[in-house]
């Protein structure tokens, strides 16, 4: 029984420390810098990021503190400047990049380093099969 007791405290214990919780930071003028989701001290599921202005400055996933998936990034305005899919914390394949809303440029990046760019959609179409 004595055992039975110290396993429920102990399975309590361990579920209480691996919640997740949603944490904000703030600049000193108190327009929101961050928020997102922190389990056992590490950024984990999806973060926003802002200019001190308060518009979103970047946005994606994270997986035990490092970048994954897709991340947006944005200009002080808040239009969008570049999307990118990361891994392990880098860049692993496409970064669209773009101007007034319009596509200008894509790259494909692997672990961190580029490896090709196109300065057209009609090229980048071309040598790869996705569609928009």
């Amino acid at each position: 029984m004595r055992k039975a007791i110290y396993f429920l405290v102990l399975c309590s214990f361990f579920k209480m420390t691996a919640q997740k919780e949603y944490v904000k930071t703030y600049f000193k003028n108190g327009t929101i810098k961050s928020e997102g989701w922190v389990q056992q001290n590490q950024k984990v599921d999806y973060w926003f990021f802002y200019f001190e202005n308060g518009k979103k400055k970047e946005e994606g996933h994270y997986e035990a503190n490092k970048k994954c998936k897709w991340w947006l990034f944005h200009n002080s305005k808040g239009e969008i400047v570049k999307k990118c899919k990361f891994e392990n914390d880098l860049i692993n394949g496409f970064s669209i990049l773009y101007r007034n809303s319009q596509i200008i440029k894509a790259e494909k990046y692997e672990m961190g380093k580029k490896i090709n760019e196109w300065n057209s959609l009609t090229d980048f179409k071309k040598d790869n099969k996705i569609s928009f």
